[in-house]
């Protein structure tokens, strides 16, 4: 039997799911309606749970914590996040935290269920395979890559513009047209890709503490 608990804060969502699984005669659910309340499930459920189910719209540092939470019951590689889509940089960081799946809610319910699965038999299941760090960064054009490493270097538009020769506005678009390539939203989110393709692991306390002087790190901002 695999034991699922199901983290949703749409009621219509979770009972839906719950009613759905619950024809798997291979699965039990639990479910709830916060990460805060997931994150005291797992604390005292060593053992209880196979596979965790979370909502990618639930987000932000209280999703790395229940991750955390789970990885520390023994599910690492048993999380498996539910999400309209995701970004190549955001399914990378979820894959280091200990993410082991991503499913496109626009799939189908038989679709969950071989998801669930393989999951519960330490198979990862990933909506497509995200490109290296350099690989992405290959596609940028020659202009694209200078002023995305002018960010890297703490440099606002306006002074990479002028080192550039270039106005502001078209830094802008230089910066948009590479945040798409890279399947990033934020400059925060742009640093750390290019940090991580410099020496191939995440960024440090030093390079964090760059990333914070950016800012912008939940705002979608090519301005600066």
């Amino acid at each position: 039997m695999i034991r699922i608990l199901l983290i949703d804060d749409l009621t219509v969502v979770r009972e839906s799911l719950v009613i759905a699984l619950a024809a798997a005669p291979d699965m039990e659910l639990q479910s709830c309606s916060s990460i805060d309340e997931g994150i005291g499930l797992l604390m005292g459920s060593s053992g209880l749970f196979d596979v965790v189910l979370i909502k990618q719209t639930l987000g932000g540092r209280k999703a790395d914590e229940l991750v955390f939470f789970a990885n520390a019951s023994g599910l690492k590689g048993r999380v498996l996040v539910i999400t309209p889509g995701l970004s190549n940089w955001e399914q990378r960081r979820l894959t280091r935290l200990g993410v082991a799946g991503v499913f496109a809610k626009q799939n189908s319910l038989k679709d969950l269920i071989a998801s669930i699965r393989d999951l519960a038999c330490g198979r990862a299941r990933f909506e497509g395979q995200a490109p290296s760090e350099e690989a992405s960064l290959d596609r940028l054009s020659g202009q694209e890559r200078r002023a995305a490493e002018s960010v890297l270097a703490g440099l606002a538009n306006k002074e990479i513009g002028a080192n550039m020769g270039v106005s502001e506005s078209c830094i802008k678009a230089l910066l948009q047209r590479a945040f798409l390539k890279l399947g990033v939203r934020t400059r925060s989110q742009l640093v750390r890709v290019l940090m991580e393709a410099s020496v191939g692991t995440p960024p440090g306390p030093a390079g964090m503490m760059q990333l914070m002087a950016i800012g912008g790190l939940d705002a979608l901002q090519t301005d600066s």
